[in-house]
């Protein structure tokens, strides 16, 4: 792992500027159930020129659950590329009149 980092932010409801899937250094992560104020589930998928971005799960597919309590970061690798996913936040928004939850993680690669 090298020292790049960046954030992306992931939501439950149809913000477009949050969405439920975002896409980040090769990799698209996904929202997934279960998930609340305190914890989320995520399906983490790479992909490339070769590989498109796929919305189901694949046999690459990793699903990971973070939590502010017991593992909010962890490692995975994919081929010869080692990331580090920390969830940092966790937060509710109004969007269209509804309740939404927001969830912001660093990518460190």
């Amino acid at each position: 792992m090298g020292n790049d980092t960046k954030n992306i932010t992931i939501s439950s409801g149809s913000d477009p500027e949050a969405p439920a899937m975002g896409f980040i250094e090769g990799l698209s992560i996904k929202l997934s159930e279960p998930y609340s104020d305190s914890e989320v589930t995520v399906k983490i998928n790479p992909f490339d020129d070769h590989h498109p971005v796929k919305e189901s799960d694949t046999k690459s597919t990793k699903t990971m659950k973070f939590d502010f309590e017991k593992s909010n970061a962890k490692k995975i690798k994919f081929g010869t590329e080692t990331y580090r996913v920390k969830l940092v936040s966790i937060n509710k928004k109004k969007w269209e009149g509804q309740d939404h939850h927001y969830f912001e993680f660093l990518l460190e690669w």
